[in-house]
């Protein structure tokens, strides 16, 4: 994956593999950018909605900082429809 970023990842744009497209962050990333509110802002709030979080907890799983625990993993794939082992390698 190669990364595009400007000024600390704040207009990052990633260029997503077929592989990572089923990846947590893959689903995240392939969203589009820019609107009133975002796809992706939408995705982060009903990610933390479902699993109970904070929305900054949901950006560190993106960025890979943390991952999330089994219960949370399953209601995730659940919700996107995916396995679990595909969205966290």
């Amino acid at each position: 994956m190669e990364r595009i970023y400007k000024k600390r990842g704040r207009k990052s744009n990633y260029v997503v593999s077929e592989k990572e497209k089923m990846t947590f962050r893959g689903q995240y990333f392939i969203l589009p950018d820019k609107s009133d509110e975002t796809p992706r802002a939408r995705f982060i709030k009903e990610m933390a909605a479902l699993c109970l979080v904070s929305e900054t907890t949901v950006r560190c799983w993106i960025a890979g900082e943390y991952k999330p625990d089994a219960l949370k993993k399953s209601l995730i794939a659940e919700k996107l429809g995916v396995s679990p082992e595909l969205l966290f390698p």
